[in-house]
């Protein structure tokens, strides 16, 4: 198992976790651990290659942190375990949808089945490592979740609800495909693909819109900027799947 740095949530100092931390750092993990703090939870959180959160009662009253971790998820592409009684994770599932988590784990824990379920979840992580990437940007959180869901077992994906998002993320991350909101508000699809094409870090980078517009003007007025295609936005998941394994065998050949 290859050294990777583990960040564990919980605002109780429990014995389940210090048996979970002895378990891990015995199979060659790095551990680190913050209580339910944004303050805390971001120094170590950028060196984390997966979050284990430990929810309980206390974080059902922090509505700031749920935020900033689904945040995180979404937009860092951060690898996060979610561990608690049903009622727990229910509860943390209305803040943090279900299929944004790496895997959900019912109480009682068990450490040694637990680390072994992190070992293939780092494994398949690597794996996936040799897969396309794609950047998902589109103002609408509800429409970035869905096509995430489709795409997260095909593609590594990373999430921006904003142009100044995508560039932040940009700056981080290396990505083989954009798909870009043409209809985006304060910075438009138009004016973002044009400050992508002008910056030397993404301007090779592959782009094509999302647009809920299908009729010929304004198809015609978004392929005249010479995207590398376009997808509707009423497109199901089959067809999404297809359209971008084309364009990825056509980019190869």
């Amino acid at each position: 198992m290859n050294n990777c740095n583990v960040l564990i949530l919980g605002e109780k100092l429990t014995f389940m976790i210090n048996a979970l931390v002895t378990n891990l750092k015995k199979e060659g993990y790095t551990v680190e651990e913050s209580g339910f703090d944004i303050k805390n939870i971001a120094p170590h959180e950028e060196s984390a290659d997966v979050v284990v959160l430990f929810a309980d009662n206390t974080l059902l009253e922090k509505q700031d942190v749920m935020a900033y971790l689904k945040d995180s998820c979404m937009e860092k592409g951060k690898k996060m375990v979610l561990i608690g009684v049903k009622e727990e994770i229910n509860a943390v599932s209305a803040y943090i949808p279900s299929h944004l988590w790496a895997d959900i784990v019912e109480r009682p824990l068990d450490v040694t089945a637990f680390t072994a379920k992190l070992d293939a979840l780092m494994n398949k992580g690597e794996a996936e490592g040799r897969n396309k990437s794609i950047l998902l940007v589109d103002d609408d959180a509800s429409f970035l979740q869905l096509l995430y869901g489709w795409l997260k077992n095909d593609y590594r994906v990373g999430m921006a609800k904003s142009g100044m998002q995508a560039i932040t993320w940009l700056a981080r991350n290396n990505v083989d495909l954009i798909l870009l909101d043409y209809e985006m508000p304060v910075v438009s699809g138009l004016q973002m693909f044009e400050m992508l094409k002008s910056e030397q870090f993404s301007k090779d980078i592959p782009i094509m819109f999302l647009t809920s517009k299908s009729d010929r003007e304004s198809i015609m007025k978004v392929m005249k900027l010479k995207p590398d295609g376009y997808i509707l936005k009423d497109v199901n998941k089959e067809q999404l799947l297809t359209n971008l394994e084309k364009f990825f065998r056509k980019e190869k050949s």
